[in-house]
């Protein structure tokens, strides 16, 4: 069950999106960004390119994907959600 959404700038600027209430989407965005940026950092390192980031919690997954925009899509929920997402706003 998805949570929310966001569509993120590198920068960790919010575009658009869903969040809960409770977030605080400025530091939410940029720590998702941030999150994103240091993984590509590190996958570099070993030569590859970071496709996901995956933050899991027992109750929850954040999962993080560049778009073909190279904004990020931020999903709180699962792989369905991401999928169902991405495939909408790679295809605007």
């Amino acid at each position: 069950m998805m949570l929310g959404y966001a569509v993120v700038r590198k920068d960790g600027s919010f575009v658009e999106g869903e969040l809960p209430a409770n977030i605080d989407r400025e530091r939410f965005c940029i720590m998702c960004a941030a999150s994103y940026g240091a993984a590509t950092t590190a996958q570099k390192e070993i030569e590859g390119d970071a496709l996901e980031v995956l933050i899991k919690s027992r109750a929850y997954s954040i999962i993080i994907r560049a778009l073909k925009s190279g904004d990020l899509l931020v999903v709180i929920g699962d792989e369905e959600d991401m999928e169902n997402l991405k495939r909408k706003y790679d295809d605007l």
